[in-house]
């Protein structure tokens, strides 16, 4: 071998060892960047159970606070009912208070 073969094969094995060093380079960038995005989808996976959890919360919040409402609005109609009732007693009362005469008993 000449020293002119000889210099083109250190240059050409220089050059192979350049190029495998930015291979290595770019297979470690990339290792890293999956790495980060393991990382991310995990988080976001963690988030989003938390976010189920929250939104079943919510929701069965929501389905007692309704029936509450209902239950409070059941009693309202309830305690109206009553209210006019005891007002019809009321003016059956004043009715008979207002001319006894009409009859011997005060009506029911």
């Amino acid at each position: 071998m000449t020293d002119s073969q000889l210099e083109d094969l250190t240059t050409r094995v220089t050059t192979i060892e350049e190029q495998l060093e930015q291979v290595l380079d770019s297979l470690d960038l990339l290792r890293t960047i999956q790495n980060g995005v393991r990382q991310e989808v995990r988080a976001t996976s963690q988030s989003t159970a938390r976010l189920e959890r929250t939104v079943r919360q919510l929701a069965e919040i929501s389905a007692r606070t309704q029936a509450v409402v209902v239950r409070q609005q059941d009693e309202l109609q309830q305690y109206r009912a009553d209210i006019r009732q005891n007002q019809e007693n009321i003016n059956r009362m004043l009715a008979y208070l207002e001319n006894p005469n009409r009859g011997d008993t005060m009506p029911n």
